[in-house]
Protein backbone atom coordinates (compact mmCIF):
# COMPACT_ATOMS: atom_id res chain seq x y z
CA UNK A 1 0.00 0.00 0.00
CA UNK A 2 1.20 3.39 -0.70
CA UNK A 3 1.25 5.10 2.61
CA UNK A 4 2.60 8.61 0.93
CA UNK A 5 -1.06 9.06 -0.66
CA UNK A 6 -3.48 7.35 2.13
CA UNK A 7 -6.46 9.39 3.26
CA UNK A 8 -8.18 8.83 6.29
CA UNK A 9 -11.68 7.85 4.69
CA UNK A 10 -9.42 4.51 3.03
CA UNK A 11 -8.41 3.66 6.78
CA UNK A 12 -11.09 3.62 8.20
CA UNK A 13 -12.78 0.88 5.84
CA UNK A 14 -10.08 -1.07 7.53
CA UNK A 15 -9.79 -3.71 10.48
CA UNK A 16 -8.28 -2.67 13.44
CA UNK A 17 -5.76 -5.92 12.99
CA UNK A 18 -4.64 -4.67 9.53
CA UNK A 19 -3.98 -1.19 10.83
CA UNK A 20 -1.78 -2.30 13.50
CA UNK A 21 0.07 -4.34 10.86
CA UNK A 22 -0.06 -0.69 8.43
CA UNK A 23 1.59 0.88 11.51
CA UNK A 24 4.58 -1.65 11.74
CA UNK A 25 5.27 -1.32 8.21
CA UNK A 26 5.67 2.44 8.55
CA UNK A 27 7.75 2.00 11.30
CA UNK A 28 10.22 0.09 9.53
CA UNK A 29 9.96 2.31 6.23
CA UNK A 30 10.34 5.49 8.27
CA UNK A 31 13.30 3.51 10.31
CA UNK A 32 15.19 2.60 7.24
CA UNK A 33 14.58 5.99 5.58
CA UNK A 34 16.38 7.71 8.50
CA UNK A 35 19.45 5.16 8.37
CA UNK A 36 19.61 6.56 4.41
CA UNK A 37 19.44 9.87 5.27
CA UNK A 38 22.60 9.51 7.62
CA UNK A 39 24.35 7.67 5.65
CA UNK A 40 23.69 10.12 3.09
CA UNK A 41 22.58 13.69 3.63
CA UNK A 42 20.06 15.06 1.66
CA UNK A 43 18.06 11.74 0.01
CA UNK A 44 14.61 10.83 1.81
CA UNK A 45 14.51 14.09 3.71
CA UNK A 46 11.18 15.16 2.29
CA UNK A 47 9.57 11.40 2.79
CA UNK A 48 10.02 11.35 6.32
CA UNK A 49 7.58 14.36 6.59
CA UNK A 50 5.01 12.07 4.82
CA UNK A 51 5.78 9.46 6.52
CA UNK A 52 4.67 10.67 9.93
CA UNK A 53 2.12 12.19 8.47
CA UNK A 54 0.74 8.77 7.47
CA UNK A 55 1.37 7.07 10.69
CA UNK A 56 -0.49 10.12 12.37
CA UNK A 57 -3.21 8.91 10.47
CA UNK A 58 -3.22 5.44 10.82
CA UNK A 59 -2.35 5.70 14.32
CA UNK A 60 -5.60 8.38 14.76
CA UNK A 61 -8.15 5.65 12.84
CA UNK A 62 -6.91 2.81 15.34
CA UNK A 63 -7.91 5.43 18.33
CA UNK A 64 -11.35 6.18 16.84
CA UNK A 65 -12.22 2.44 16.52
CA UNK A 66 -10.75 1.43 19.48
CA UNK A 67 -12.62 4.15 21.32
CA UNK A 68 -15.78 3.09 19.59
CA UNK A 69 -15.72 -0.36 20.37
CA UNK A 70 -15.55 0.68 24.37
Amino acid sequence: MDYFKVTATELRSKEVGELTGAVKEIQKQLASIRMDVYTAPAVGVGKIKKLKRALAKVLTVTNEKNRAKA
